[in-house]
Formats: C-alpha cells, structure tokens, sequence
C-alpha cells in the first residue's frame, strides 16, 4: 500500500509541475502583439546646424570678433553669428546654454537681426529686431525655440557687458552651445 500512496504524490507532483508551467506559457503570451499597418512611406534625413560666416559654416566656431582686450568698466562688444541649416529636414532649435569660465562677470543680450550688417561692433543692432535674451551671461538660455527650414538661416547679435567695477587684469570666455531638434 505504500507504494500506491507514493505513486499518488509523484503524480500530484508532476500535474502541480505542469499546470505551473502551463501558466507561466500562456503568462508570457500576454506580452505580445502584433498590429497590421497601412501601407506607406518612411522617410530619414539629415538634421545639421552649422554655425559662422555665410558660407564657411561649421559645427564649432570661435566668434572672435565677441570680445576685447582691455575692455574696461561699463564696456561692452558685439559680434554677429550666422546659424543655418544645413540638413534637408527642417527643425526647431535654440540656445541651449552658454557658459562663463573666468574672473569677469558678463551680461548678455541676444538679438536676431535681419542680417550681418545689422549687428554692428559698436551700437545698437538695426533693422527690425527680436531680443531673445537678456541677462547674465553664465547658464544662458533661449526657452522659445526658432523654426529653419533646410538651406534657411538666421543671424544673432550677441552683445556681452562688463559691469561698473570688473576685477583687474582677469579674462572671460564665453561659450555657447545650440540645440536643434527635428520640426
């Protein structure tokens, strides 16, 4: 009679085995799905911001022109820089940040103007203008983000400040960094 008894458990056993693993099989057939779609049309494309001089565009550009030596109290310089698209797809971009690395405080104005010739290096810029942004220099950033088409560009006055009492005999750096995401 023992075995009898024996033989029940070993059964009970294996059924308790494959109503478990049953479930686990049809569990794991909950995860998946499949769905028919229409037929249509994939596209890709190039996204490229280029910065710089109309025509000599490039990823990384130094705005040399956006700075002095010997800039004193209350002084200030401007430069334009050109921002193009250079992908085939449009896209939406904006200043993304820009950062101070150096002993004198600077304030910064961000312009768009018309064109290059509207961002003086002394003055303020001309032609019909939109102030992107105003105030310090160091974490600046454009929340609004501005539409190109592809081959379209736009061109930023940048202005940067010294303050009434800089330290003496110390520089700053400014640098600036664009993000473009596709429209």
């Amino acid at each position: 009679m023992a075995i009898r008894h024996g033989r029940y458990w070993a059964l009970a056993a294996a059924s308790v085995v494959v109503v478990v693993y049953g479930s686990a099989q049809t569990t794991g057939a909950l995860w998946r799905d499949e769905v028919a779609v229409a037929g249509g049309t994939l596209n890709s494309g190039t996204l490229d911001i280029k910065v710089g001089p109309d025509g000599a565009e490039v990823d990384d550009y130094v705005l040399a022109a956006l700075g002095s030596t010997n800039l004193g109290p209350n002084g200030s310089s401007q430069a334009p820089l050109s921002i193009r698209n250079a992908g085939d797809v449009p896209f939406d971009y904006r200043l993304q940040g820009s950062t101070v690395t150096g002993a004198v405080p600077l304030t910064l104005t961000a312009t768009l103007v018309s064109t290059v010739g509207d961002c003086p290096a002394v003055g303020a810029p001309t032609g019909p203008v939109t102030v992107l942004y105003t105030g310090n220099a160091q974490g600046a950033q454009t929340l609004d983000t501005r539409a190109l088409a592809p081959g379209a560009n736009e061109v930023w006055c940048f202005h940067v400040a010294v303050g009434a009492d800089p330290p003496q005999d110390q520089t700053s750096t400014v640098s600036f960094s664009f993000r473009a995401d596709q429209a």
